[in-house]
């Protein structure tokens, strides 16, 4: 009686892991779709069962058991991705997040494994239930017969029926993409194809239609924030004192009050930020991403610097690697201020680009053990030690031909104690400023507030003025189009707040 409790227990965990990764399916069950809702659950539910079935086959022989056992193993990890994106991020699963998996490095899973302590227990659990059931569905299989080896391949032929269907029958959109018993590894199987395009970026050198108007700046320089919420920073009214050096910079600068990126995760943001490549285009045409702001960088006779205390990852390195000069730092985000200081000792026109951790998740992680917080949470924390690194910047670029601009890749939504990377207007209100060194000439110093709503994406153009370049009378700032977890493209006014 308990093993078939477990076996019952075993089927209903499953089903509720398939549907935390896909919300929408429980949503319809009470609207005009409840009957598709409800074949998803039969569908999933028999091939789950065949899987069983099958594994239990192979678990009466001592070699194919093995097979079994990686089966689940892989299995349960995909368990495991459902219930770490519920109990953290609050949502289903996506292509979004597969690309940020597989372009995760061991410094960054290491610094977030403690958000996954309750996740994998869960898998361990999962994993546990999983041979279990099998040892003593084995038992119950007295001899191989039709009955038996049919039920055991219908979790192999059911994919390729449903490919069929949506191939030459019929295709609502989105079912060829779940239609398995892992059902993530569609999504893998798209981020993998999306990491193929984009590296053949660095294998296309375009060539920009560009006009020198007069001299640009010497070093431009650009530095890319990561998870700051401007909710949080004193320069735009938090009441706690979490940005003093920044803040006293205020008449130097020119501020975006109200600035928001462009998608929520830094793998979309960043490239869409650094290149003129659409997010209607972002799913269909990767090429476009070789059109960047370090090529044209590199084409304008400005010799291009990539420095970065985040370790590398595929989609953005695609972009980094363009640049003439590039170096990835170990240590926290101060290690970078030296080789600012390098770089800029050299009399020639300079783009650098300083991609540096700032908040990344664990907050706790991006602050030096003796740095002092002064009562401050760990995400608070981070913030003052990046305003920290922002005051040597600015003392080392003082008296120079220097423009600074700053800009997150994304903000952060907090539900209850947890930082989410979601989907909402509240994760994309991101700190965006501008900051002139002394020597800038007056022509290029523009200093107050923007309280229009701005795209970051505007950060190309801007550049391209500051190297004095002739910009496009149109970008594609204008439109604000936001380019979602799910790969889609959508109007910003449309987020959730």
């Amino acid at each position: 009686m308990i093993k078939k409790i477990i076996l019952i227990f075993l089927i209903i965990l499953y089903l509720t892991g398939f549907l935390l990764s896909f919300p929408y399916i429980f949503d319809n069950l009470f609207g005009a779709e409840k009957l598709d809702s409800i074949r998803n659950f039969f569908e999933y539910g028999t091939m789950f069962c065949s899987f069983l079935v099958f594994n239990a086959l192979l678990f009466k022989n001592k070699y194919t058991s093995v097979i079994a056992v990686i089966l689940c193993f892989l299995l349960s990890i995909n368990f495991l991705i459902s219930a770490s994106c519920y109990l953290i991020y609050h949502s289903g699963f996506n292509v979004g997040m597969a690309i940020s998996i597989l372009e995760s490095n061991p410094d960054e899973a290491i610094s977030m494994s403690y958000m996954f302590i309750l996740p994998g227990i869960l898998f361990f659990v999962f994993l546990g239930m999983l041979l279990y059931s099998v040892k003593y569905l084995k038992k119950d299989i007295v001899q191989f017969n039709t009955k038996f080896i049919t039920i055991a391949l219908l979790w192999l032929i059911l994919p390729f029926g449903y490919h069929l269907k949506h191939t030459y029958i019929s295709n609502k959109g989105g079912g060829k993409m779940i239609k398995n018993v892992y059902y993530h590894l569609s999504d893998f199987n798209t981020a993998l194809n999306i990491q193929r395009d984009i590296n053949e970026i660095k294998k296309n050198i375009p060539v920009f239609n560009i006009k020198k108007i007069q001299p640009g700046i010497e070093n431009v320089i650009l530095i890319i924030g990561e998870s700051e919420r401007k909710q949080n920073m004193s320069l735009y009214g938090y009441r706690k004192k979490t940005t003093p050096y920044t803040d006293a910079q205020v008449g130097n600068m020119m501020i975006f009050d109200n600035a928001v990126s462009p998608a929520g995760i830094t793998n979309l943001s960043v490239p869409l930020i650094l290149s003129s490549i659409h997010p209607d285009e972002f799913a269909y045409h990767y090429d476009k991403l070789s059109y960047n702001i370090i090529n044209l960088a590199n084409q304008s006779g400005y010799n291009s610097f990539w420095l970065s205390t985040q370790a590398s990852a595929k989609g953005i390195t695609a972009i980094a690697s363009m640049a003439k000069n590039k170096k990835w730092i170990n240590g926290f985000d101060e290690v970078i201020v030296p080789e600012l200081k390098n770089v800029i000792q050299k009399k020639e026109d300079k783009f650098i680009v300083l991609h540096i951790m700032g908040s990344h998740p664990n907050p706790c992680n991006r602050i030096p053990p003796n740095w002092n917080s002064e009562g401050l949470d760990c995400y608070d924390s981070s913030i003052r030690y990046t305003d920290s690194v922002f005051k040597n910047i600015f003392s080392t670029l003082k008296n120079t031909n220097s423009v600074v601009i700053y800009a997150s890749d994304h903000g952060l939504k907090i539900q209850g104690d947890k930082l989410l990377h979601v989907d909402s207007k509240e994760s994309t209100q991101v700190p965006f400023f501008i900051w002139y060194g002394d020597k800038v000439p007056a022509s290029y110093r523009i200093t107050g507030h923007e309280p229009k709503q701005t795209q970051t994406t505007y950060i190309y153009p801007l550049i391209m003025k500051y190297m004095g370049l002739e910009t496009p009378q149109h970008y594609k700032n204008e439109e604000n189009k936001y380019l979602n977890l799910e790969m889609k493209s959508m109007e910003y006014d449309k987020l959730p707040e």
